[in-house]
């Protein structure tokens, strides 16, 4: 088995919106069935597409994404004590989101490798191992 993966947001509506790099975030999926990888993602990540899908799609379009994000092989993450310290700390030692320090957090929490597109998590320290997928 490879590394585990964390897809970010922006991983998540590159998928979604077949933007460029979307190719690399349905491979991740495909082994994470055959059980060759593990998938790890945020709770963030299902708050922020939930909502941005809604503002911009509207709740029927909101549900049935969040089923389907719900039906992929990835183990979703909730807030815990840990998460929020580790977040925490994150976020008072770099210039990041507070949706991206919790991304991130999770990430390091399971040594995973955080796929995204977001220039932000490009100055947090090298102990989280990143993907950059190409921009929109």
């Amino acid at each position: 088995m490879t590394e585990p993966i964390l897809p970010d947001t922006s991983a998540l509506f590159t998928l979604i919106g077949a933007e460029p790099g979307a190719d690399i975030v349905p491979a991740c999926i495909a082994q994470a069935i055959t059980g060759g990888v593990q998938l790890h993602g945020s709770f963030v990540s299902l708050t922020e597409v939930e909502y941005i899908t809604m503002q911009e799609e509207g709740p029927i379009i909101a549900r049935q994404r969040m089923a389907d994000l719900n039906a992929l092989p990835i183990r979703w993450h909730h807030s815990d004590p840990e998460l929020c310290s580790g977040a925490a700390k994150l976020k008072a030692a770099h210039r990041l989101s507070f949706a991206d320090a919790f991304i991130a957090a999770t990430a390091l929490r399971f040594d995973a490798l955080l796929i995204h597109k977001d220039p932000e998590f490009q100055s947090l320290p090298p102990a989280l191992k990143q993907q950059m997928l190409p921009p929109k």
